[in-house]
C-alpha cells in the first residue's frame, strides 16, 4: 500500500459511522480525511439523550460522545467540517473529489466559547448561529447563513462587534479544494421521516404533538417534560410507533423505532414515576441481546397497546385524545394524553440521488444507496467505494458502528490487492 498512503482515504460523512471509519482507518496507518457537510461532527446520534435509569438501557447514545472525543484526539485524521463534495471524477483509479468549504466565521484558534454571541443575537430563533452537542466540539459555536441577518440584508454584526476575541469575521469567503483518494467510504447517513406524512395525528399544529427527536432533545438538555403552553409537568404520556415507516409509501421497517420508543418511555417513568405512558404499536422489533427480558421489564413500566391510533382530537381541557379499537373487543375507545410522541422512523437521507449520480451508484426503490455486498452491504458497484451505517439503510448506533468496522477492513483488502 505504499503508494495509496501517499493520500488520504476519503470518509464523507461526520456521524457515528464516518467517525467509526476514520478511527479505524487512522488506527491502521492510513491517512484519513473526514468530510462533513455541517459545522459540527457527530451527526443525528450526537444529539440523542442517554437513557439509562438505575441500569444501562444500551442506546449506544455515550458510544457517539466517547468517539467524537477520540476523534479530536487523532492526529492521523484531517476534519473538514461545513465541507460537501460537488465534482467527482476517476480518470486513473483515483477518485478526484472536489469539494466545497463554507468559511469557519468563527475563528477555532481564538473562540473561547464564551457564547456571547449564542446569548446576545437577535436572529437566535431563526437559528443564527448554531451549538455543537458535545463539550468535545471546538468551537461550540457556527454562524449559520441561513438564518443571519447580515446574511439576509447585511443589518446586523452584533456577534462580530461584541466577540472580544475578534473570533468572528463574516466576511470569510467559502472555499473550493480537490483530494485524490486510492478509496472512499459514503457516511452520509439519514433524515428523520416527516410526522406530516401521518396527518391525522396533527403534528405541525397540535403542540402537544411531537416527535421523538424533539424528545430526545429535551431530555439531553435537561429540560423539563412540560406541557407546551401551560408550563405544567405532563402527567401523561402517549408514544405512537412506525411514523414514516411500514406504510404504503414506506413500506420498510426502520428497525429503530421500537427501541428508542420504549427506552424514552422507561427514561421518563425513571424520572417521572407518577406519569402514566402507554405505546400504541403494530408489533415490537427485538430490541438487544435479551429482548424477552427487556419487554417483560417495559411491560412493568409502560402500557402497550397492540395497534395505532386512528386520528387524535383536541379535548376541552386541551389534553389530545387518541382514538383506537380495542384488540381484543373491537370496541372503538378515546383516551386523552397530556403529551403524544411520534416514534418518527429512518428516512432516506435527502443528499442521496445527487451523491449517486455523482459517483455512479444505484439508489433502492426507497431512496437509499444499494449495495452490492449481501454479506456486509459495504460494497458498491465502484471498486473502491464502501457504504457505512444508514446511507445504505436503516440501523441502530451498534450495528452503524460494526458496518464502518467491516467496511474499513474492505477497504483494507482493496488497498491491499491493488498495491
Amino acid at each position: 500500500m505504499a503508494f495509496f498512503n501517499e493520500k488520504p482515504v476519503v470518509v464523507l460523512g461526520g456521524g457515528i459511522a464516518g467517525i467509526t471509519a476514520a478511527l479505524e482507518l487512522a488506527h491502521l496507518g492510513l491517512p484519513v480525511a473526514l468530510v462533513e457537510k455541517s459545522p459540527f461532527f457527530g451527526g443525528r446520534a450526537a444529539h440523542f439523550a442517554c437513557k439509562a435509569t438505575d441500569t444501562c438501557q444500551k442506546c449506544g447514545a455515550c458510544l457517539v460522545e466517547q468517539r467524537l472525543r477520540d476523534l479530536i484526539q487523532e492526529s492521523g485524521v484531517t476534519l473538514y467540517p461545513h465541507t460537501e463534495l460537488i465534482q467527482a471524477q476517476r480518470p486513473d483509479g483515483l477518485f478526484h473529489l472536489t469539494f466545497r468549504r463554507q468559511p469557519q466565521r468563527i475563528d477555532p484558534h481564538r473562540c473561547i466559547n464564551c457564547g456571547i454571541c449564542y446569548d446576545e443575537c437577535p436572529a437566535i430563533s431563526q437559528q443564527a448561529i448554531l451549538t455543537g452537542s458535545s463539550p468535545a466540539q471546538h468551537p461550540r459555536y457556527a454562524i449559520n447563513p441561513a438564518g443571519c441577518l447580515y446574511f439576509r440584508d447585511g443589518s446586523c454584526r452584533i456577534c462580530q462587534e461584541l466577540c472580544f476575541p475578534k473570533a468572528i469575521d463574516l466576511d470569510r469567503p467559502e472555499t473550493t479544494f480537490t483530494l485524490e483518494a486510492p478509496a472512499l467510504v459514503l457516511a452520509t447517513g439519514y433524515q428523520p421521516a416527516d410526522p406530516r406524512s401521518r396527518p391525522h395525528y396533527g403534528y405541525g399544529f397540535l403542540p402537544r404533538v411531537i416527535t421523538g427527536w424533539e424528545l430526545e432533545q429535551r431530555l439531553r438538555d435537561g429540560a423539563a417534560l412540560e406541557i407546551p403552553g401551560n408550563g405544567r409537568p405532563a402527567r401523561s404520556i402517549a408514544f405512537i410507533q412506525c411514523v414514516g415507516s411500514r406504510d404504503q409509501d414506506h413500506p420498510y421497517c426502520s428497525r429503530v423505532c421500537c427501541a428508542y420508543g420504549l427506552r424514552l418511555a422507561r427514561l421518563i417513568r425513571h424520572r417521572l414515576p407518577e406519569c402514566r405512558l402507554a405505546t400504541f404499536y403494530m408489533d415490537l422489533q427485538n430490541i438487544g441481546l435479551d429482548a424477552q427480558r427487556f419487554q417483560e421489564e417495559a411491560l412493568a413500566e409502560v402500557k402497550l397497546i397492540r395497534v395505532l391510533p386512528g386520528d387524535v382530537a383536541t379535548a376541552a381541557d386541551g389534553t389530545i385524545k387518541l382514538r383506537y379499537l380495542d384488540e381484543v373487543s373491537g370496541q372503538a375507545l378515546s383516551t386523552a394524553f397530556d403529551l403524544v410522541v411520534l416514534a418518527v422512523g429512518i428516512a432516506p437521507g435527502p443528499e442521496n440521488p445527487r451523491l449517486a449520480e455523482l459517483l455512479h451508484l444505484d439508489l433502492t426503490p426507497e431512496g437509499f444507496i444499494r449495495s452490492h455486498d449481501d454479506l456486509h452491504r459495504t460494497a458498491t458497484g465502484q471498486p473502491g467505494l464502501f457504504l457505512a451505517g444508514t446511507v445504505e439503510g436503516p440501523r441502530s448506533i451498534a450495528e452503524c458502528i460494526a458496518q464502518a468496522t467491516a467496511a474499513v477492513q474492505q477497504v483494507r483488502n482493496y488497498l491491499e490487492a491493488a498495491s
